[in-house]
């Protein structure tokens, strides 16, 4: 009988250490795969799926997929076999796309505006694709001009090199709320794009169509950004850059410094709030020669202000129309009829009622409205257009792009009589209510704003766009309704008045205030119950980036998204993504069923871990000998360099252990609480054990933390080449909300460590790779405190907020925070 049971014990022996082994080839590659579609995932938001070195990292990911299936099947006797077909219908769908990017014809580097393709604004981008519009609708209006495309903007970054450069510098930067950091990046991208070499094939471009357009040699010249996506649904408006005056030896240069204005501070949030990828916003260049301008403004053939007026609008000013557009300073205004031959209802110099304006006729004003009205016409929809009146008295158009009205809000009844307001008067932006704090900022303090803040500025330029998608409301005291912010905050839906005044200087930093854009009227405290709710909510839902293409589709997409649920199978993969998250939950749960199937023997190789912290650690050696008749090992007995870093950060004394769960629901039975709390989801229950499985230079730790898990997967040995972490966080417990601050918290807190992350929901998975041996036991220390701090954290986190404020603390070591 004795011998069986050795027997039976030897064949347990050979059998866990075959499996361990090919649970840690599974986890070792699952690394190299997440590495993968990290590099990918940065490759999406700068690449098109045609380019070789995209291409190049699927099929090695689709090669170490494919080893981590066999692997899966090596370890659970073939039972998940259906992802073979899964993988090879996903691969054949890849493939069939490939096919189709590569049959798309070359792009050429430079169009003329009088030509054809120049209509194209996936080559020559919106702005430009606008103009050349008027041009072959209004022959005469438009200066003569022309377009370096998307195709010149993708061979300036190739051949210097700055493709890469550019990736690594913008890779995790919408997530860091350091705004040096942040600034810095951006600054670097800059930098490297203006001292970059312009390829002698652009140097001819520029040479060849500046001559062709029949300018004077002494000419100058305007260089304007008219980056793919400008001026259409979201206007880009003021976030890139135009050099103006510039002289033809200069153009080189003057287009450099407009694709590096594609990468300002301001450029960048806008493109991510508005969900933007880099690639899906090429930058082409507009060259034109300057107007020599008597008058210049912007048109529109609706009021934007007030679009039920049926009137069009006029802004101008006397000389160059940068000011109006800049938001500086308050233009002159008038107002005419919405018709081809418009008549003038009034007009207002500086606010002023006037009968005439000493540097635009009448004639002028009413040419300048009937062309803005034909080009409506010819269009199909309203236009905000940009134009200029030359010294001879010719009117030219200089751009156009939709107008984006601010429609009709219903605000119903005020209930605070006249006399009660801090504020009231102004222009209208966008209408609608609102509340939050008080946020004062300006163009030379954009510092970041509380979320759901109302900002208050005195002059509301494009350099503040990057607050809009934290601002509940905004009032300046003064400002153009016609200017880039104005466009902007009418784009965002943000209720908003300008020309407040100095009125302004009685709203206090931090004070609550409601606002009524409709009425132009701003109230202290507030008002209007539910409304800080909604307020937050329509931040929330802002800025969804829309996920398309193959590379989203069938790589990085992750679908199967709830490992509990009955759509959990191999066949339900869709995307490659899909196949390594299955493989990843599979190969733990199999080696759980291996132990539990196996417990009598594990039981006698498993020893307790001796320590004050409250949770039941049962570990196993690979390697050392454990001493038979010790029921209990202290921390320190064990020989493992990755364990020994990670227990220091684990078992830190500055760390607390509340049991909040246990004090709310000290009444309900464990398992009654599994049940309702998300604890009967996971490999593991409450009163399961956790296990350690250790070797000298190897840790495993699964740990169930009352109703999360996690899994921390390193090995750390001498050098740098083979040294990871991996780590895996599942919530459960609290609410949905609750759980993904949670996630987002331990998110902000990795990436800002240099953990590459995913994060799908309350899902997290990352990884630390390659690092010098210090670095990795750094690492380790910290994610030990990371685990303890995040345990029960969901419970502490009323708002969104606090994911930010939880995870500073956390980095400047204020561990009381958790208590």
């Amino acid at each position: 009988m004795a011998g069986k049971l050795k027997a039976e014990e030897n064949d347990y022996n050979w059998r866990f250490r075959y499996r361990y082994e090919t649970l840690r080839a599974i986890l070792n590659r699952n690394g190299r795969v997440l590495e993968i579609l990290s590099d990918l995932e940065a490759d999406y938001n700068h690449l098109a799926f045609s380019d070789f070195q995209v291409r190049r990292s699927v099929r090695r990911l689709f090669d170490e997929t494919c080893l981590m299936a066999q692997e899966l099947n090596i370890l659970s006797h073939g039972r998940h076999s259906a992802l073979f077909g899964a993988l090879d219908r996903i691969r054949r769908e890849v493939n069939g796309k490939e096919q189709e990017v590569s049959e798309r014809q070359q792009r050429p580097l430079s169009v003329p505006l009088n030509d054809e393709e120049s209509l194209d604004p996936g080559l020559v981008g919106g702005k430009a694709a606008g103009l050349s519009s008027l041009y072959h609708n209004f022959p005469g209006r438009v200066p003569e001009g022309f377009v370096l495309t998307t195709g010149a903007y993708e061979q300036f970054l190739r051949k210097g090199k700055l493709f890469e450069q550019i990736r690594l510098l913008l890779k995790d930067l919408e997530y860091t709320s350091d705004r040096d950091r942040f600034r810095q990046r951006s600054g670097s991208i800059r930098e490297a794009i203006v001292s970059a070499e312009l390829p002698a094939s652009l140097h001819e471009e520029i040479r060849r169509q500046a001559a062709a357009c029949g300018a004077a040699e002494t000419s100058l010249w305007a260089v304007r950004s008219s980056a793919v996506g400008e001026d259409g649904r979201f206007s880009f408006a003021g976030q890139f850059d135009s050099v103006l005056n510039v002289s033809p030896e200069d153009l080189p240069r003057a287009y450099r410094e407009v694709i590096a204005g594609k990468f300002s501070e301001r450029a960048i949030t806008y493109r991510i709030h508005c969900g933007f990828r880099e690639v899906d916003t090429p930058m082409a260049v507009l060259f034109m020669p300057m107007v020599d301008a008597r008058a210049a403004g912007v048109a529109y053939t609706v009021d934007p202000v007030d679009p039920e007026s049926d009137t069009m609008a006029i802004h101008c000013v006397n000389g160059l129309g940068q000011a109006v557009v800049k938001g500086i300073g308050v233009p002159d205004s008038i107002a005419l009829s919405r018709q081809a031959r418009p008549e003038i209802r009034r007009m207002q110099a500086s606010g002023i009622p006037v009968e005439k304006l000493e540097y635009l006729s009448r004639e002028e004003i009413r040419e300048v409205g009937a062309t803005a009205w034909k080009a409506a016409v010819a269009f199909g929809h309203d236009l905000d257009i940009e134009w200029a009146v030359d010294k001879n008295g010719h009117v030219r158009l200089l751009q156009a792009r939709r107008v984006q009205p601010a429609g009709s809000v219903k605000t119903g009844e005020v209930k605070p009589g006249k006399g009660t307001w801090l504020i009231g008067k102004g222009t209208t932006i966008f209408p609608g209510r609102a509340e939050g704090p008080v946020a004062v900022r300006s163009a030379e303090n954009p510092d970041p704003i509380p979320k759901g803040a109302v900002l208050v500025v005195r002059q509301p330029t494009p350099d503040l766009a990057p607050l809009l998608s934290e601002a509940a409301a905004v009032i300046a005291a003064e400002g153009s309704p016609v200017g880039h912010l104005a466009t902007l905050l009418r784009e965002f839906a943000v209720p908003s008045i300008f020309q407040a005044g100095g009125q302004i200087a009685d709203l206090r930093e931090g004070h609550v205030i409601s606002v009524d854009a409709s009425r132009r009227r701003v109230y202290p405290g507030s008002l209007w119950p539910g409304m800080k709710e909604r307020v937050l909510a329509r931040l929330a839902s802002a800025g969804k980036r829309k996920e398309e293409g193959p590379l989203f589709r069938n790589i990085l997409a992750l679908n199967l998204v709830d490992p509990f649920g009955p759509g959990f199978k191999p066949g339900r993969c869709r995307s490659v993504h899909d196949a390594i998250r299955f493989i990843h939950e599979m190969a733990v749960r199999s080696m759980f069923r291996f132990g539990d199937e196996h417990s009598r023997f594990l039981n006698r190789k498993t020893k307790r871990l001796k320590s004050e912290i409250p949770m039941p650690i049962h570990v196993l050696s690979l390697e050392q000998e454990l001493p038979a008749e010790e029921k209990a090992l202290a921390p320190e007995f064990l020989s493992s360099t990755p364990f020994e870093a990670f227990w220091k950060g684990f078992s830190d004394r500055r760390l607390a252990w509340p049991d909040r769960w246990g004090g709310v629901h000290a009444a309900i039975s464990s398992d009654l609480q599994d049940q309702v709390f998300g604890g009967a989801k996971g490999p593991r229950r409450r009163k399961d054990p956790n296990y350690l499985i250790y070797a000298r230079d190897y840790m495993n730790f699964n740990a169930r933390f009352a109703y999360h898990y996690a899994m921390v997967d390193s090995l750390l040995g001498p050098g740098e080449r083979n040294n990871y972490i991996q780590l895996r966080f599942h919530s459960g417990g609290g609410s949905d909300e609750r759980r993904k601050r949670r996630a987002g918290f331990l998110e902000r807190v990795l990436r800002e460590s240099r953990f590459g992350v995913t994060r799908e929901g309350d899902l997290i998975t990352a990884w630390f790779r390659n690092y010098p041996s210090q670095d990795t036991r750094l690492a380790l220390t910290l994610l030990g405190r990371l685990l303890v701090c995040s345990r029960q954290l969901d419970m502490l986190m009323h708002m969104d907020s606090d994911v930010t404020m939880f995870a500073d603390h956390f980095l400047a070591g204020k561990f009381q925070s958790f208590s």
